[in-house]
């Protein structure tokens, strides 16, 4: 954006859907007891501004009924200015959708479609396509350790944790 531009004129030069907003209303009908559509999912829009456009969900709210897709719905963040800084910065991040507006992607045919639940021979749950009939298998998840859990070089070894280093002798008389 401009330098020389007032603050206002800035904003009334970026379009209206780049603009950024204020929070969305909390939801507060029943909430959703199953959810299809996980992190890590690849998903298309089908209904509103961003129609037709796909992408990986990055997080899902489930308390607001709602899902942040990767390169989707993309708003101006401005980011307020640090010490060191001269100024602020804006920067586009993804804004959420309502998890109605989204469908999960066919794996075979690459195209959105509704999610039925069916079951494999051996008894486990699997998402099926309406579209085709193939299973959407879900996305291999696993959990980041915090930061001040991982290992570093003056912790001790799981392994010398668990060493038994203290054997007490059995054949102590008490005397009263």
């Amino acid at each position: 954006l401009c330098t020389t531009m007032s603050r206002r004129a800035q904003l009334n030069a970026i379009p209206k859907f780049l603009k950024p907003r204020s929070k969305f209303k909390p939801n507060l009908r029943e909430p959703i007891k199953t959810w299809r559509i996980v992190k890590g999912d690849k998903v298309a829009v089908v209904d509103g501004p961003c129609t037709g456009q796909q992408g990986t969900v990055l997080a899902v709210l489930r308390d607001k009924k709602r899902i942040v897709v990767e390169g989707v719905n993309m708003r101006l963040k401005n980011l307020k200015q640090r010490y060191w800084e001269q100024k602020g910065r804006n920067m586009m991040v993804p804004a959420s959708l309502h998890y109605s507006n989204v469908n999960l992607v066919d794996p075979t045919t690459g195209m959105a479609t509704r999610v039925g639940t069916g079951y494999l021979d051996d008894g486990t749950k699997v998402r099926v396509s309406k579209r085709s009939g193939a299973i959407i298998p879900k996305p291999e998840w696993t959990r980041e350790r915090p930061k001040n859990l991982v290992e570093g070089p003056l912790d001790t070894a799981p392994d010398d944790v668990l060493e038994v280093t203290y054997k007490p002798e059995l054949d102590i008389v008490f005397e009263k």
